[in-house]
């Protein structure tokens, strides 16, 4: 009788604490989903890849299927869906906003939420900014700093078809040397920022090493005349002669010569003192690139 008894008891005490349990596991299957987009940036350049991610996923029931929807100024650019993993990765091929909306769907089959993320995005502000002549196989080239850039990749090519990598440095100048005198080279900057390289390239710009020259012989053989001799400068193509009046002052263009490294003046006013500095140039189809100046050397007419 008693353990009859005790055995009642139990099964009354089970029946007691069901429904305890099984509110709880209701509540368990229906609580909300809840969740954020996030990136890691806020704004982006063309050619830069971001990661949009679902993340603080609260509630449902597993498994989920992930989804986003990339917008570009408002209008729908692009669509995920059944991504296995709580994440998306995106190019940006062009300027605009772009905002990632994201939902997750459980096991009931229901579509649960859509939070987003936004990026602006612009154009690739990297630039080569100067190409100067170092001598006959060496140019040196500049570029602007690009905000959260840690690396820069230098390319170049002759044809503008085929690109060789050149540098890649941390820098924003590099010295290419071991140029061939006279034959015009393109160049690119692409870069790296937040870990991920830069598919879009800057701007091409290009150069011509040529050697710098300098004044051998600046005479006045006669009244009111000048002559004025240079060296020839691997590279160039022809040389520009600039006139000023004093050494650190002002100079003037007053003559190009193609072919030559002779300049003869007439006329010149007699009694003064003139100035004479020298560059060569390289002239490639419509392009014309500039060489250093030599020193200036001084001169009084007769």
């Amino acid at each position: 009788m008693k353990r009859m008894l005790a055995a009642m008891l139990t099964a009354l005490m089970l029946l007691t604490f069901l429904p305890l349990a099984s509110p709880s596991a209701q509540a368990a299957v229906s609580a909300p989903v809840t969740f954020d987009v996030l990136c890691s940036v806020d704004h982006a350049y063309i050619g830069e890849t971001v990661q949009w991610e679902i993340t603080n996923l609260q509630g449902g029931t597993r498994p989920f299927e992930y989804g986003f929807i990339i917008l570009k100024d408002g209008e729908v650019h692009a669509v995920y869906t059944d991504v296995p993993v709580p994440s998306v990765y995106f190019t940006f091929t062009s300027p605009g906003t772009y905002k990632a909306e994201g939902w997750v769907t459980d096991r009931s089959g229901n579509d649960i939420d859509y939070p987003s993320a936004e990026i602006v995005v612009t154009a690739n502000p990297c630039r080569i900014t100067r190409i100067e002549p170092l001598g006959a196989t060496s140019l040196k080239l500049t570029w602007n700093k690009v905000p959260g850039a840690y690396k820069y990749h230098l390319l170049r090519s002759t044809d503008l078809k085929t690109w060789t990598q050149v540098r890649s440095t941390a820098k924003t100048t590099f010295s290419n040397t071991y140029l061939t005198p006279g034959t015009r080279y393109f160049y690119q900057v692409a870069f790296e920022r937040h870990g991920v390289f830069n598919t879009a390239m800057g701007p091409v710009a290009s150069g011509v090493p040529m050697a710098k020259t300098r004044i051998t012989s600046l005479t006045s053989p006669s009244g009111r005349r000048i002559r004025l001799t240079w060296a020839k400068a691997a590279g160039a193509s022809g040389y520009q002669v600039a006139m000023g009046t004093s050494a650190n002052g002002s100079y003037k263009s007053v003559r190009i010569v193609t072919g030559g490294t002779t300049a003869i003046f007439s006329g010149v006013r007699s009694g003064s003192t003139l100035y004479f500095m020298v560059r060569p140039y390289r002239r490639v189809y419509a392009a014309t690139y500039w060489g250093q100046y030599s020193a200036p050397k001084a001169v009084k007419v007769k």
